[in-house]
C-alpha cells in the first residue's frame, strides 16, 4: 500500500481555514480547502498527527477508492475489487453512510447502503465506510477518527454543553487571544472555551486522553504512533496565564470544574460562581472571550436587559480589553454598544452564528455596531 494517502479534514463551514493552518503546520502538502473542509495528500504519521492535534477538525477520512458507477451491478463489483484486507481486519464490522446527488443514476441512499453490505460481507459495528455519488462518481472513504474530533474525551456524560470544543478551539484563536495575557469567560457553562484556551495555552494536544478509528486498521504502527505521541507531549509547557470561567448556575461551574479536571487543566482555570454585573477583571487588560445564551434560548426582554447590563459591566470595568461575543442572528449583541465587527461565521448545533470582535474604548459611548448586530 502506499505511504501516501488522500485524505479529507472535515470542518464545520467557517472553519476550514482554521484547519487549513494546522495541516500545513503538520508539514502537509499538497493541501487545499474546499467548502466544509481540506483536501490533503498526507504520511501514515501526518494522518496519526492530524487526529490527535487537530482543535477545530470534525473528522479525517481517507479516500480508498473513486470509480464510475451507473448501475448497482457495476457498483458492487467496482466496490467489491477493492483490496480492503488492506485497510480492514477480517471480521471488523462497519456502518455505511451513503449521500447521493439526484442527478446520479444511484441516488436511493438506503438501496445503495442495503447493496454495499450485502458486498461488504461484513458485520454490522463501528468503523465507518462513507459512499459519496455525484454525478455517477462513486468516492468509497474510511473515517480514521471515529468519534468525532471535538470529542476530546474530558465532557461529561451529563453535560449540557451545546458549544462543541472544536468551536470553543476556534473562537479562541479567531478572537487572536494572546496566550501570555487573561482571558474571561463570564457566561463558562460547562468550561469549553477556558478548557480549550488552557490546552492552546499549555500546547496539550486535545485528541491526547481518547482513541482513534485508523489505531484498529493493519496499516497502524504502534512503535511509529508512540514517537508521534511523544512528539506531542514534547511540545507541553507548564506555563498558563490567568484564566478565569464564572456563571451564576452552579450546576454550570460544577461541570466546568470537573471537565476541567479531566483535561488536565484543572490548575491552569479558575471557576468562579457570579452573576455578571458582579464581573471581577485582573489588573492586567486581556480578553474577555465568551458565548452567552441567545435570542432562542431565553424570551426576548430577558436577552436585551442581559446584553445591556452586561455592555454596561464592560464599559465601566474592561475599557482596553478585547472582547469576543459568539452570537446568532436573534442576538442583540448591538445592545452591547461597542464597536465590535464579525470576524467568523459558522454553525453551533445547526444555529447560524457569528464571532463578534472588538476591544473596549475609553470613555465608551453608546453607539450602534452597525453590522454586528
Amino acid at each position: 500500500m502506499s505511504t501516501r494517502i488522500d485524505a479529507f479534514v472535515v470542518a464545520v463551514p467557517g472553519l476550514e481555514q482554521l484547519v487549513l493552518g494546522e495541516v500545513q503546520k503538520l508539514g502537509v502538502r499538497p493541501a487545499r480547502p474546499v467548502r466544509g473542509g481540506v483536501e490533503c495528500t498526507v504520511t501514515w504519521p501526518q494522518l496519526w498527527a492530524i487526529n490527535l492535534r487537530s482543535r477545530y477538525a470534525t473528522r479525517v477520512v481517507v479516500r480508498v477508492a473513486r470509480f464510475k458507477s451507473d448501475g448497482f451491478h457495476s457498483f458492487q463489483q467496482k466496490l467489491g475489487a477493492i483490496e480492503w484486507g488492506e485497510w480492514l481486519d477480517d471480521g471488523v464490522g462497519v456502518q455505511v453512510s451513503v449521500t447521493a446527488d439526484k442527478e446520479s443514476k444511484l441516488y436511493h441512499t438506503g438501496a445503495v447502503e442495503e447493496r454495499a453490505l450485502e458486498t461488504l460481507g461484513r458485520p454490522l459495528g463501528e468503523q465507518g465506510v462513507l459512499i459519496r455519488i455525484l454525478n455517477d462518481v462513486v468516492t468509497v472513504s474510511l473515517d480514521a477518527s471515529g468519534a468525532p474530533l471535538h470529542h476530546r474525551g474530558y465532557r461529561g456524560p451529563a453535560a449540557k454543553a451545546p458549544l462543541r470544543e472544536s468551536l470553543g478551539a476556534a473562537i479562541v484563536t479567531t478572537a487572536e487571544w494572546d496566550p501570555k495575557k487573561p482571558l474571561v469567560d463570564p457566561f463558562c457553562g460547562s468550561g469549553t472555551i477556558a478548557i480549550e484556551a488552557a490546552l492552546i495555552a499549555r500546547r496539550m494536544a486535545p485528541g491526547r486522553s481518547r482513541s482513534f478509528a485508523f489505531q484498529q486498521w493493519p496499516t497502524f504502527d504502534a512503535s511509529a504512533w508512540e514517537r508521534v505521541v511523544r512528539g506531542a507531549d514534547g511540545d507541553i509547557v507548564e506555563k498558563c496565564p490567568p484564566i478565569i470561567a464564572s456563571d451564576r448556575d452552579a450546576g454550570a461551574v460544577a461541570a466546568t470544574l470537573e471537565n476541567a479536571a479531566r483535561a488536565g487543566v484543572g490548575d491552569n482555570i479558575e471557576v468562579v460562581q457570579r452573576a455578571v454585573s458582579d464581573l471581577a477583571l485582573p489588573a492586567r487588560a486581556g480578553w474577555i472571550v465568551t458565548n452567552p445564551p441567545y435570542g432562542q434560548r431565553v424570551g426576548g426582554g430577558d436577552i436585551r436587559n442581559l446584553y445591556d447590563r452586561f455592555g454596561a459591566v464592560l464599559r465601566d470595568r474592561a475599557v482596553g480589553w478585547h472582547v469576543a461575543v459568539l452570537g446568532s442572528s436573534d442576538t442583540p449583541v448591538a445592545r452591547l454598544h461597542l464597536p465590535l465587527r464579525p470576524a467568523l461565521s459558522t454553525l453551533n448545533g445547526g444555529i447560524e452564528v457569528a464571532l463578534h470582535t472588538g476591544v473596549v474604548p475609553a470613555l465608551a459611548a453608546p453607539a450602534s455596531v452597525g453590522s454586528a448586530g
